[in-house]
């Protein structure tokens, strides 16, 4: 499960741009930035379609698709590759947790999780039961040593996943709110 932050974000965010959120949907090729600043602390969410990272979005099959899931979370897992902050303010990543219904917790690089009884309940996802569409969710967290030069990201998720088309963004600081859609041609956030 994601931060508290991050979900206290995300229902800011809806707050700010409910138009935004009613809009958010599973789309191929379309990704969901939530970026908040608070302090010292840079959090980055993630929500993306896994055919967006993958070209699949199911449990994978045979051994070149578990190669192809590894090397997808070990990309998403030097996230100081993809998430460039501004350079002056010093952020270094500091934490990376990366979830799926479809995937299993050891591929992405995070410990087993224990089934609860309302998950047993749901039937096991992974099994492919039913669920045509499948996303992973990522958490990124930087600590910034210069937080007051912090103004802008670079998104490098463009290049690394050529399956986007789009990555639609939305920003919090202690001063403002905004949002943007990203593109291969225009990529970076500025606040």
């Amino acid at each position: 499960m994601l931060s508290r932050t991050l979900l206290a974000l995300a229902a800011a965010l809806t707050i700010v741009n409910p138009v935004a959120h009613a809009e958010k949907a599973h789309v191929h090729g379309v990704a969901e930035l939530s970026v908040g600043v608070e302090n010292d602390t840079l959090r980055i969410a993630l929500e993306s379609p896994l055919d967006s990272l993958l070209g699949f979005e199911r449990v994978p099959k045979g051994n070149k698709e578990l190669d192809m899931v590894r090397r997808m979370a070990n990309q998403l897992r030097q996230a100081d590759k993809l998430f460039l902050p501004t350079p002056a303010a010093g952020c270094r990543l500091v934490n990376v947790k990366l979830e799926s219904a479809v995937l299993d917790p050891a591929l992405l690089g995070e410990a087993p999780v224990a089934r609860t009884a309302a998950k047993a309940a749901q039937g096991d996802h992974r099994a492919g039961t039913g669920h045509e569409h499948a996303d992973l969710d990522g958490e990124f967290t930087f600590h910034c040593a210069q937080p007051a030069a912090l103004q802008g990201l670079e998104v490098r998720l463009f290049t690394a996943f050529p399956g986007y088309r789009q990555i639609r963004a939305q920003v919090v600081t202690a001063k403002r709110q905004s949002a943007a859609k990203l593109s291969p041609q225009a990529s970076t956030l500025n606040w």
